[in-house]
């Protein structure tokens, strides 16, 4: 397989190409020889004048960068240079950060639990609400059937509520699995696009029940007063 190459140009990591079109850029000015390039086998980025296996143009002109932070390394993607660093971190190209993806990672076994508890949450109360309407439609000198009824809509009504939350969750998960195959910003924004839903309709819900919560206290208030005030 031929040398791939991979080169910064105004800030932007560009790339692969092959060496033949690397020379090519350096021939025809599109790529300046104070530009950074690498290739696999190279412990970090260099000036393309630098680089080995490279035309030499001009005398070196040596770098004043600032020292790199050491920093645990993907394996699969081109170590991080101090110059990408400067222009906003992270890994070169479309890479993700090691530790952000470690990170996730460890997060992705505890939004899936709570996903499938969800589901299996939503299970039982799907149960529960024929249960009810059978207790209801078959009781006799029992539960009314209307109170069966209305019991079997309150756990559909809930099951309902729980499952946008379980799915966004496995959703959360899925998307975290994809970022940890193939660590790129594209799939980092889709998970946090994942968990974003998640929260939101969390916080929706949240308050939903809070205002339901005062209604309830003010309609109780109300019932006292006219209760108290008729005796």
């Amino acid at each position: 397989m031929a040398t791939q190459w991979k080169y910064i140009q105004q800030g932007q990591a560009m790339g692969p190409v092959s060496e033949d079109q690397l020379k090519a850029l350096l021939a025809s000015g599109s790529l300046s020889w104070e530009d950074l390039v690498w290739r696999e086998g190279m412990p970090d980025w260099a000036t393309a004048r630098l680089a080995p296996g490279l035309s030499q143009g001009p005398a070196p002109i040596a770098l004043d960068l600032p020292p790199v932070p050491a920093a645990p390394q993907n394996p699969f993607s081109p170590p991080r240079a101090a110059l990408l660093e400067a222009l906003g971190g992270g890994a070169p190209g479309d890479g993700v950060a090691a530790e952000v993806v470690e990170v996730l990672r460890q997060t992705k076994p505890w939004a899936r639990l709570l996903g499938v508890l969800g589901f299996v949450g939503i299970g039982f109360m799907l149960l529960a609400s024929v249960a009810m309407l059978a207790m209801g439609s078959f009781a006799r000198g029992g539960m009314p059937a209307g109170l069966g009824v209305g019991m079997m809509l309150l756990y559909l009504v809930m099951a309902g509520l729980q499952f946008p939350a379980a799915l966004f969750l496995n959703r959360y998960a899925s998307r975290i699995g994809d970022l940890v195959a193939n660590p790129s910003q594209g799939d980092l924004q889709a998970a946090l696009a994942a968990q974003k839903a998640f929260w939101r309709y969390v916080g929706i819900l949240t308050l939903l029940f809070v205002c339901l919560y005062l209604a309830g206290i003010a309609i109780a208030i109300v019932v006292a007063t006219v209760f108290r005030a008729g005796h």
